[in-house]
């Protein structure tokens, strides 16, 4: 290769990251750490394996790897030169860098029940209580099941609500005893919460009453079993227990998506996910953690509307589908490619993020000779910065990849 055209695939090239793993209690251990896997390392012996971060959070920052100039934090190398590598087009919206954070999620057990804050709402926690509200950015965010997903979801509907408290006594007594005026889900759960920060002993008793009619009986539907199992780990004075009952469970098979709006409260309980989120943090808990729980804060958040859909909308050419989602800070795409087969990106102009989670890859560019090429392989993730305008990515093997871009001024 003539000396140009080593400089022609320098002066704009794709760059491999190094990710950091989150180690949280509730994530994949042993044999069945999908992250330790993924990345081809071998998982330390009861070790969790929860959430892989790509992006440029302060809490775990990724790093791009240049053999030549050494290692950089993400955060850095955008910002040594923005507008050839973020955006070419100097966007208001991605002045203060990266916008997004995707992250792969493993859980082995539940998280927390929590729902996060719109913009707003977050800039006042952030300002009131930086410790626990540490950014003062949203948190809109996309989850896609790699191979399942069992959650918890959004509120039931107001017909079953009405069931609910017919099938559960305890509940019924708990919430309607003191204020009998109580006949719809919004007050219902505000009653509960309330209950929660000023009479936990009552809470505490509803929850015991429950477990004790449960244990009683040899059948339990889907969401009672959930309570037993959650009981064992969390004991009786945990208000998630009972506020789990007003959440929709739901299940997410390989590729299938939901979108979790400010407000919405949810749970993942178990199964392997891609995540991508706006670029933060804040998470209001209420329960099934022993991290903070704000109740107070999270009844003034929660988004009530019954008629929010939470599944998305899934767009395919045949190769490569989009996820979509109302948010402005990221587009989460997935590509899939049979051996052999490629596919061509052109007039690009943002920076694009990727993950390989099957296959191996060739990622060619700089003019028709494919004179310049970069080998990924399982588990390598890799950034295309906005200066490098077009590239093909041939599969050497069935190859899978997730990609997030950003929405252009046209969007």
């Amino acid at each position: 290769m003539k000396k140009n055209e080593v400089l022609d695939c320098e002066s704009s090239r794709p760059f491999r990251l190094k990710n950091k793993i989150q180690h949280y209690n509730w994530g994949a251990r042993n044999d069945q750490a999908f992250i330790a896997h993924l990345l081809g390392i071998h998982p330390e012996f009861d070790q969790p394996y929860a959430e892989l971060w790509m992006g440029v959070h302060q809490n775990s920052p990724s790093q791009v790897l240049d053999l030549q100039n050494g290692t950089t934090d993400l955060s850095d190398w955008i910002a040594e030169d923005p507008k050839t590598r973020l955006s070419l087009h100097n966007s208001p919206a991605f002045s203060s860098g990266l916008p997004y954070l995707l992250k792969v999620l493993s859980a082995e057990q539940p998280l927390s029940i929590q729902a996060h804050p719109n913009k707003t709402q977050a800039e006042v926690l952030h300002q009131q209580d930086p410790i626990n509200y540490p950014d003062a950015n949203h948190k809109p965010e996309v989850a896609i099941a790699i191979d399942h997903l069992d959650a918890l979801v959004g509120f039931i509907k107001p017909e079953q609500f009405h069931d609910l408290l017919k099938n559960t006594p305890e509940l019924n007594n708990l919430l309607f005893s003191q204020n009998a005026g109580l006949v719809n889900l919004e007050l219902g759960i505000l009653e509960l919460l309330r209950q929660g920060e000023h009479q936990k002993d009552r809470v505490e008793a509803c929850i015991k009453a429950i477990h004790e009619r449960l244990i009683k009986r040899n059948e339990h539907n889907e969401t009672e079993q959930l309570f037993l199992e959650l009981f064992e780990a969390h004991g009786s004075q945990d208000i998630g227990l009972l506020f789990m009952f007003f959440l929709n469970r739901v299940h997410l098979g390989p590729g299938e998506a939901v979108f979790l709006a400010p407000g919405v409260p949810h749970a993942y309980l178990r199964g392997n996910i891609i995540e991508c989120m706006a670029n933060s943090d804040n998470v209001v808990r209420l329960g099934l953690t022993g991290k903070f729980c704000d109740s107070k804060t999270l009844s003034e958040i929660l988004d009530f509307d019954a008629n929010r859909e939470h599944r998305i909308e899934i767009l395919s050419d045949g190769y490569l589908s989009e996820y979509i989602s109302p948010t402005r800070e990221f587009r989460l795409k997935s590509l899939n490619l049979l051996q052999g087969e490629s596919r061509a990106f052109s007039f690009r102009s943002n920076l694009t993020m990727f993950l390989l989670l099957e296959g191996e890859i060739s990622l060619r560019w700089r003019g028709g000779n494919n004179s310049c090429t970069s080998v990924y392989r399982r588990g390598d993730s890799f950034v295309a910065p906005a200066n490098l305008d077009e590239f093909t990515i041939q599969s050497r093997t069935h190859s899978k990849l997730y990609l997030v871009d950003l929405p252009t001024n046209e969007d």
